[in-house]
């Protein structure tokens, strides 16, 4: 049996029975302290993206195309909301720690005073406002193009009450089906259980408090002092997990305002998602004695790596369209789509017609949803191939790039490029 290594950017230590804690909100006594290491704290990441879209036309407006006589079809209404790029302001964050995925048989009271006995997957976290805020600081005259890092800056702290933490923790994984080879992808929304989250408490740290999703929702999180601050504290359950679940998720919502609008109207919002990684070989034996490791099994057989991107739905390479603007002298993005690597062998199925000087429909497609006409018979350059093409249309020239977001092909396999214990995505 192959054995597995674990990719992971922190350590991962056992934690010892009753060596948890971390907050002075306690009802009576101290609260225990944490084994050093125990606690894993999620670094920052605001992003300057999270600031505004890429070029799109504004959801559910209808502007009728036509030629005027005295002025320009651009300046139109229809030409003007072509190429839409919305900002907004006081993008913030949350901290948040945890403690790794654990498991306890736990004994529920059922409807006839009997009581039955249940595994139940839970993981404690801690969350903190350490003041993380970005705001949108200046924007010059044409904001089309020049929205790039340097006009943006962290930006004083928000107030507490301008926050609110409305947590969702989804845990999903995969479970092997009677056919032989072929798994199914299962998804557990978190619960609400006063009685569970009591065996927790007292199993856990009698003295410290532990809030549900729905308390966690009301709770006012005050701004953090100092590194010494406990924050407040809450656990997430999961219940009915299905013991056979090996390659597990948790996604993690609320930790920040941040979203992203969807570039059609009938498209939803998707909401910045942390996502964290595990791995838990799965059996029914003994189930709440598996250890359950932070990250991802690192192996180098090609299959096996094949398998982890799936499981873990890792974000693949992306093929990225940026408008050269000369006078701003830098390239601004404005598409970005799939670039449809197929994990068979590897290769992506855009790149080859981009060599061959053609843009692939799915590429002319990116670009009319940012509101960007380019004629699908435009001629491509090939700059760098398999890699990097430039495209004229009119005046204006694009670069087109095939860029890696977690990991890319190597060697005939996959090089992962990035720590995969946890990452932020959109969804």
């Amino acid at each position: 049996m192959q054995s597995h290594r674990v990719l992971s950017g922190f350590a991962f230590l056992v934690l010892l029975s009753g060596s948890w804690s971390g907050s002075a909100q306690a009802q009576s006594g101290q609260a225990r302290p944490l084994a050093k290491g125990v606690l894993i704290t999620i670094p920052s990441d605001l992003n300057p993206r999270d600031m505004f879209t890429l070029p799109m036309v504004p959801p559910d407006l209808d502007a009728t195309k036509f030629e005027p006589k005295t002025v320009s079809n651009q300046d139109t209404l229809y030409g003007q909301s072509r190429r839409v790029i919305l900002f907004r302001n006081n993008v913030w964050q949350y901290e948040i720690s945890f403690v790794p995925l654990r498991q306890a048989k736990l004994k529920i009271p059922t409807g006839n005073d009997g009581v039955v006995e249940r595994n139940i997957w839970y993981m404690l976290f801690r969350i903190r406002d350490i003041g993380e805020t970005m705001t949108f600081d200046q924007v010059k005259q044409n904001p089309e193009f020049d929205h790039m890092v340097n006009e943006l800056k962290v930006g004083e702290p928000l107030s507490s009450e301008e926050k609110k933490f409305l947590p969702r923790f989804t845990l999903e994984g995969w479970i092997p089906t009677a056919k032989a080879g072929v798994y199914q992808k299962v998804v557990y929304r978190d619960s609400v259980d006063p009685i569970v989250l009591a065996q927790i408490r007292q199993r856990e740290d009698p003295n410290q408090v532990l809030l549900d999703m729905h308390e966690m929702s009301k709770a006012k999180i005050p701004v953090s002092k100092n590194d010494g601050d406990p924050g407040v504290w809450g656990v997430a359950i999961w219940e009915d997990v299905d013991p056979r679940l090996d390659y597990v998720s948790v996604y993690v919502k609320g930790l920040t305002n941040a979203f992203r609008l969807g570039q059609n109207a009938n498209d939803p919002s998707k909401f910045k998602t942390l996502q964290l990684n595990f791995w838990r070989p799965g059996d029914t034996v003994n189930e709440n004695a598996d250890a359950i490791d932070f990250g991802i099994p690192l192996v180098d057989d090609a299959r096996q790596q094949v398998l982890i991107t799936e499981r873990y739905d890792l974000p693949g390479p992306v093929i990225r369209g940026y408008f050269v603007n000369k006078d701003a002298k830098r390239d601004v993005l404005v598409v970005e789509t799939d670039a449809q690597v197929n994990l068979k062998d590897f290769t992506s199925a855009l790149t080859p017609t981009l060599d061959q000087g053609t843009l692939p429909p799915s590429v002319a497609q990116a670009f009319a949803e940012s509101g960007i006409t380019v004629d699908k018979a435009a001629a491509v350059t090939t700059t760098i191939p398999g890699r990097k093409w430039s495209l004229k249309q009119g005046e204006n020239e694009y670069i087109l790039v095939l860029e890696p977001q977690y990991w890319e092909p190597y060697s005939g396999g996959i090089r992962f490029i990035k720590s995969l214990d946890h990452f932020w995505i959109y969804r």
